[in-house]
């Protein structure tokens, strides 16, 4: 099953996400969770972070849950904001 991980970064917590960047996309790549698509989300400008965007392929909400307790910028306190969803992607 598809699940869709999004979370926005606290106002001004910037350090936070460049402090923290190695080690959450190392454990991103190297949890063993299937990785659909993962990346930044961004302003406008379409450079400058605001959050991230990590869609996974899970047997279950639990899988997906333990995986974001244990990310990086999670247990740095960089997100104002988490949301887990799951997607069904429909195919045509």
């Amino acid at each position: 099953m598809l699940f869709v991980y999004s979370a926005i970064d606290c106002h001004d917590k910037s350090a936070i996400r460049t402090k923290n960047n190695p080690a959450h996309v190392k454990y991103v790549y190297e949890h063993g969770m299937k990785i659909v698509h993962a990346g930044p989300l961004v302003c406008d400008d379409g450079v400058s972070p605001i959050g991230t965007l990590i869609i996974v392929d899970a047997s279950d909400r639990e899988a997906v849950q333990n995986f974001i307790d244990n990310d990086p910028y999670v247990k740095a306190g960089l997100f104002s904001q988490i949301s887990l969803v799951a997607w069904d992607k429909k195919t045509d």
